[in-house]
């Protein structure tokens, strides 16, 4: 078993070391002239443009996912619902 393991392994490493290469090839990627360089503004643009939508949607899944989390990390023990209670802890 340990040897299927390691064989899983070592084709992991091998596939994203060929993906690897093959993505960074310059051939993929050809030569960018000046004029269709992307500044920071025409990101913002373009991110506020076409795809506001999408950057919505994101920010709504984002703000459950943070609702979630606040919700699972509350203490509900006794002890600390006492505590909170006017008058301190139970004597």
């Amino acid at each position: 078993m340990r040897i299927a393991s390691t064989f899983v392994r070592i084709g992991i490493l091998v596939l994203l070391g060929t993906l690897l290469s093959a993505l960074m090839a310059p051939e993929l990627w050809g030569e960018r002239t000046g004029g269709d360089v992307m500044s920071t503004a025409n990101f913002a643009i373009t991110i506020l443009n076409e795809w506001a939508f999408a950057l919505v949607i994101l920010g709504a899944l984002l703000a459950m996912a943070m609702a979630g989390a606040a919700y699972l990390v509350r203490d509900e023990r006794v002890v600390n619902l006492m505590w909170e209670l006017p008058g301190g802890e139970e004597e």
